[in-house]
């Protein structure tokens, strides 16, 4: 698989990522999640992407791939309070401490990338905090530094200097960002993390499930009723993962699509997707214009 340079990092990368999150959230038991994470390293992906807070994510990946460090990106994000000891949220001891642990959980000596996790516009405005992180990087704890989040916390954290890239939600359901954000961040040459690039998978109607899984979703399955589009009314003759994904990888200054799950075929069909290459320039074309007749500005990233 043809891999990309991201932004000014220069990292190499692969075009699908690997997201923890579900390993995390799902309770995957570690020999699973050895066999998982281990297959997804054979099959290509170097991009893993975890978070102090989703669960025992980066416990269950250090323990699983600590040993082939070498061979992969490693992502993680910071700032939020997960213990009841620890420090304040959103401040710069919490995320120095936060670094610590994950560097700890992951069996690894640095990370390649560390990000500030949804952090509000407010937060992100304490000087204090960005001055943690930015020590982390000077202490060697991490390569590149950055901001994952959406709407307009996104757009203050693309003000700021110091960062080298950024994750936020890029799908065919989340478009504003294409024309708001994506632009200043090609502009600056950051690292482009594409969180939610199949839009959760809406067209299974997640909200079925209930649970948390499914009124987080559920702004995106309004969205799709209220667009009442298919594949095959865009004039794509392809299904729907295909569509979704093919949509997110190819879009300008967009680096890596962050594709999740706990099903290591599904990662190997996702790859095959990506070598298909852009969607026809008519499709694109489709989407956009359904999408813009239907969008009256409250349609953003959900953080």
């Amino acid at each position: 698989m043809e891999k990309r340079t991201l932004g000014k990092t220069q990292l190499e990368v692969t075009p699908i990522g690997f997201g923890t999150a579900q390993i995390g959230f799902v309770g995957m038991e570690q020999a699973e999640c050895d066999q998982l994470l281990n297959g997804v390293l054979d099959a290509g992906v170097n991009v893993i992407d975890t978070a102090a807070c989703y669960v025992d994510a980066e416990e269950e990946v250090g323990k699983a791939i600590g040993s082939r460090r070498d061979e992969y990106i490693l992502v993680s994000k910071c700032g939020h309070k997960i213990a009841d000891d620890d420090a304040p949220e959103w401040s710069g001891e919490l995320v120095r401490s936060s670094a610590e642990r994950s560097l700890r959980l992951l069996k690894t000596d640095h990370l390649d990338v560390l990000l500030i996790h949804s952090c509000p516009k407010a937060n992100l405005e304490n000087e204090e905090m960005i001055e943690a992180l930015i020590q982390c990087k000077r202490d060697g704890m991490t390569r590149f530094i950055g901001y994952s989040g959406d709407r307009e916390d996104l757009e203050y954290a693309l003000s700021l200097d110091p960062i080298d890239c950024i994750e936020t939600s890029i799908n065919f359901l989340d478009q504003q960002v294409l024309e708001k954000s994506i632009p200043v961040a090609k502009r600056r040459d950051l690292g482009v993390f594409a969180k939610r690039p199949i839009a959760n998978s809406v067209w299974r109607d997640m909200t079925q499930y209930g649970g948390p899984y499914g009124g987080y979703t559920a702004p995106y399955t309004e969205r799709l009723k209220k667009l009442g589009m298919t594949p095959d009314s865009v004039g794509f003759d392809g299904n729907w993962i295909e569509l979704a994904l093919r949509f997110t990888l190819f879009q300008p200054g967009m680096h890596i699509a962050l594709v999740g799950g706990m099903n290591l075929d599904h990662v190997k069909e996702n790859l095959k997707i990506a070598e298909q290459g852009p969607l026809p320039d008519s499709v694109l074309g489709n989407l956009s214009s359904i999408w813009k007749k239907n969008d009256d500005g409250s349609w953003v990233g959900q953080t």
